[in-house]
């Protein structure tokens, strides 16, 4: 018999798994469903391929009339055990979650084609397809397929998870050409592209900030007016000019795009001799900007 103690610990892990976990397994509900729509409303009626599985799935709906949900859920099954394999029982769930709600969407949305514009067919279905993988792969899972193959390319090479499954899915598309047409294999190509990029978009967030590097004789009062003025924080460490030798202190900050220009104009009416590289940040996490994803 459970006592007051046992069951208040256990709604503690019921509530702490819900807070880790739920808003992941809704972003793979919604980014799966999303997928789908790309697929049956744009790639298949327009014969256009989604690489990887989905993409032999659709040569496999024209030319045997197998159903593409089916497909997917056949060919998986070999990459669900190497997702097991490589990052064990967690990763292996989430993966089986994505895929099993993959097929079942396909299956179950029966839109009517959006377009027979192959060229529209191509770009939306590329925004649809890599929005919806890119929620999926937020939430730290994948729809099987080139996807598993795709996230161990990028613990093992210095490329994003979009990248990832472009280098797979390029070789799929080959065959797809040489079983319809090179013109179907080009807008294909196209497809894969924009759907790349919409999966880094996703993953890297929209909101992109600028990093100040700032060598300066002036550090101390520099960084005093950047907290004060902009209310930002600052990163100071000491540098050595390589030509003079003369010791420079280098100043590091992070802010949002319409802060650029004040703090390019707070610099120079500081220190007009200041040293300032300013590169792209596509993500920012901590104080100021976005919070930090929880913990599972």
């Amino acid at each position: 018999m459970d006592t007051p103690a046992k069951s208040t610990s256990r709604m503690a892990l019921i509530s702490q798994w819900i807070r880790g976990n739920a808003l992941d397994y809704l972003m793979i509900i919604v980014g799966t469903g999303i997928t789908a729509t790309g697929v049956n409303a744009f790639y298949v009626p327009n014969q256009i391929s989604d690489g990887g599985v989905a993409g032999i799935g659709i040569i496999l709906f024209y030319f045997a009339e197998v159903p593409l949900w089916l497909t997917l859920i056949a060919l998986n099954l070999p990459l669900l055990w190497l997702s097991h394999r490589l990052w064990g029982g967690r990763m292996s769930l989430r993966t089986l979650v994505g895929t099993v709600l993959l097929s079942l969407w396909v299956a179950v949305l029966h839109w009517h084609p959006f377009t027979h514009n192959i060229l529209l067919a191509t770009v939306y279905g590329g925004v649809f397809s890599g929005l919806g993988l890119g929620l999926v792969f937020r939430a730290k899972g994948t729809t099987g397929g080139t996807d598993v193959v795709a996230r161990f390319l990028t613990h093992v090479l210095p490329i994003s998870m979009g990248q990832g499954m472009l280098f797979m899915d390029v070789f799929v598309i080959a065959g797809f050409g040489l079983a319809f047409n090179p013109t179907h294999a080009m807008y294909s190509m196209i497809a894969l592209v924009i759907s790349s990029r919409a999966i880094d978009l996703v993953q890297e967030g929209t909101d992109f900030a600028r990093a100040f590097t700032i060598i300066t004789q002036h550090a101390e009062e520099l960084s005093q007016h950047i907290i004060g003025e902009l209310g930002r924080g600052v990163t100071r460490s000491q540098g050595q000019g390589a030509y003079t030798g003369e010791a420079r202190e280098i100043l590091f900050v992070v802010v949002g795009r319409a802060e650029v220009s004040r703090l390019k104009a707070l610099v120079y009416r500081i220190d007009p001799e200041a040293f300032v590289v300013v590169g792209n940040v596509h993500e920012v996490v901590g104080e100021g900007f976005q919070r930090p994803p929880l913990e599972e």
